[in-house]
């Protein structure tokens, strides 16, 4: 499926870091947890490579797979090193954990190839808002503000909404028990104090890699707007009015 890309997987983006590959980490999320938003703040330091949906086997991997002309798992994952890792050798990448449950079985030497790697949890305390957001998103079909939108009247739906919080609650038990699983005790971010303080989260997550946080240079970086408006607070409202 290539239509209705964001355009991040485009060569105009990628970084051709120069140093050799020395580490990684994951961004661990579930829809709509500001995610996306997390990935913009750390690529735009420049020494944290560029983060994205890069296993996302419904949208951007089978478009960069075909233009990295990639032959099998292992040249894909090699190639996507090479075009996305930053100077100093980091390279990121976000997934939703169906996602990444598909990338470790289709790329089963994934962590061992991107070892050592670090796992970023980022979580959103207003559930609610989450699920506001996440129902809002199925019906326009825009997932980022950079993606075309579907111009169709939204509707409220409380029954909707309830199962798209449930729907969230299940993405993080996932992860949670992959964690536990793997003995894995994940970095956790809260999407509210990277709104509140976005410098402070990614000095964090620079101090967890030990790489140096001043900013260079990146040639293009994605713009990410906010796609929360006056719906989302009506629903919102609406929502914990009949709860």
């Amino acid at each position: 499926m290539l239509a209705g890309l964001s355009g991040i997987a485009t060569s105009r983006y990628d970084l051709k870091g120069r140093g050799p590959f020395k580490q990684a980490y994951v961004i661990s999320s579930s829809y709509r947890s500001g995610s996306s938003y997390l990935c913009v703040c750390l690529w735009r330091t420049g020494v944290l490579g560029a983060p994205f949906e890069y296993f996302n086997y419904e949208h951007e991997m089978p478009f960069m797979q075909s233009r990295l002309g990639a032959t099998c798992a292992d040249d894909y994952v090699n190639k996507l090193i090479a075009c996305r890792i930053s100077d100093n050798g980091v390279f990121g990448f976000k997934a939703h954990f169906r996602h990444f449950r598909a990338a470790l079985r289709h790329f089963p030497g994934l962590l061992s190839r991107l070892a050592p790697v670090q796992f970023v949890f980022i979580r959103r305390s207003n559930k609610i808002a989450q699920a506001v957001s996440l129902a809002k998103a199925y019906q326009t079909r825009a997932w980022l503000s950079l993606s075309s939108r579907d111009q169709v009247p939204l509707f409220y739906s409380r029954e909707f909404i309830a199962a798209c919080l449930q729907e969230i609650s299940e993405q993080e038990r996932q992860w949670m028990n992959w964690f536990d699983g793997q003995g894995i005790s994940p970095y956790t971010v809260h999407y509210e104090d990277l709104v509140r303080d976005e410098r402070w989260v990614t000095q964090g997550i620079c101090d967890l890699l030990q790489v140096g946080s001043q900013e260079v240079a990146v040639a293009q970086v994605p713009q990410i707007e906010s796609q929360s408006d006056e719906v989302n607070s009506e629903w919102i409202r609406r929502f914990e009015s009949e709860c």
